[in-house]
């Protein structure tokens, strides 16, 4: 690889880690997460930003797609909700915001993220659903492991 290659590969690398897209971030979200990588590149973006909106996360994810390999729009919000149910496993929630098109995590939720990334704090064994729809029946064994933990 010339030197020219290697510095754009290098310049890359840096523009998604200041998106919050970059491998670092990714790995580490994936090892207190339970999800994929797509989806902790989602949570990576809402990371640097105050918020995320639809068509900026959608650029970010699938903009260097030939436009025949670009999903539909309609993807961000499936995976939204995906990326919702992994957060709200760690007690962190997810805030729509209405009028500016996208998404939000609180400062707080943001810091307690950026803790447990570094492995400063470990995430809840059972965090409690913070959505207003009912949560799904754990199992039994589920359940039980969670009690103990009480």
């Amino acid at each position: 690889m010339s030197q020219t290659e290697q510095q754009l590969v290098d310049r890359v690398q840096e523009l998604e880690a200041l998106l919050g897209v970059g491998n670092d971030d990714v790995s580490r979200l994936l090892t207190v997460l339970d999800a994929t990588p797509q989806q902790c590149e989602m949570i990576g973006f809402m990371l640097k930003r105050a918020v995320a909106g639809r068509e900026a996360m959608f650029t970010v994810l699938f903009g260097a797609r030939p436009e025949c390999d670009k999903p539909e729009m309609k993807l961000i919000d499936v995976q939204m909700v995906k990326v919702r149910a992994a957060l709200e496993k760690v007690g962190i929630t997810v805030h729509t915001e209405w009028g500016a098109g996208g998404w939000s995590l609180t400062r707080a939720d943001k810091a307690k993220l950026r803790a447990m990334m570094e492995g400063r704090e470990p995430p809840p064994a059972c965090a409690p659903v913070a959505s207003p729809r009912p949560a799904p029946m754990p199992s039994p064994g589920a359940r039980a492991a969670c009690l103990e933990g009480v």
